[in-house]
């Protein structure tokens, strides 16, 4: 099965793509912004050190690349991609904060930034994609089950108190392309 993004990035009616520097604001603010939907569930400090980690992109810059979905030049997800992570080792790369706007959902968002990640670490010649997720964020985990990721409790931390993340895993070698 061949990647739903073509070798542009694109992807139905949205493109793939790395963030420009003149963005990363926008980034910061639609990270916060798809996430809040979670600060009902956290003290108010847990939210704000979270909502301030977040929207940190250009302190992730030196370590990982910050890839968007554009469509018709309005940013309406995001995605980070590490080569240098928690839990990534080598021929791995690690995915963080898959991000959709809340006014994107249900539109292939999310797939074509995984999809995007997946064709990453293909190119890339690294074997595995390893993330972490919340219980709480049961669409993104139905996405990367459908995507072939698969429970690697390994990979499980809490990064805050009362914050505790689930590890997945994909070999690419055992794949579908």
């Amino acid at each position: 099965m061949a990647p739903a993004c073509d070798a542009a990035g694109m992807h139905a009616d949205v493109t793939i793509r790395p963030a420009r520097d003149d963005e990363l604001d926008r980034v910061a603010t639609l990270l916060v912004d798809a996430y809040a939907e979670y600060a009902a569930r956290m003290s108010p400090d847990a939210w704000a050190s979270f909502a301030q980690d977040i929207g940190n992109v250009r302190g992730r810059m030196m370590e990982a690349e910050v890839v968007v979905a554009d469509r018709d030049g309005r940013l309406v997800g995001s995605v980070t991609l590490f080569t240098r992570h928690r839990g990534v080792r080598g021929g791995t790369v690690g995915v963080r904060l898959l991000a959709v706007h809340p006014d994107a959902r249900g539109t292939g968002v999310g797939r074509a930034l995984m999809e995007y990640a997946i064709a990453h670490a293909r190119e890339e010649q690294q074997q595995r994609v390893v993330l972490s997720t919340a219980q709480e964020m049961e669409s993104a985990r139905d996405l990367y089950e459908k995507l072939g990721f698969h429970r690697e409790p390994d990979l499980d931390h809490e990064p805050a108190p009362g914050v505790r993340l689930q590890g997945y895993a994909l070999d690419l070698d055992s794949a579908l392309e």
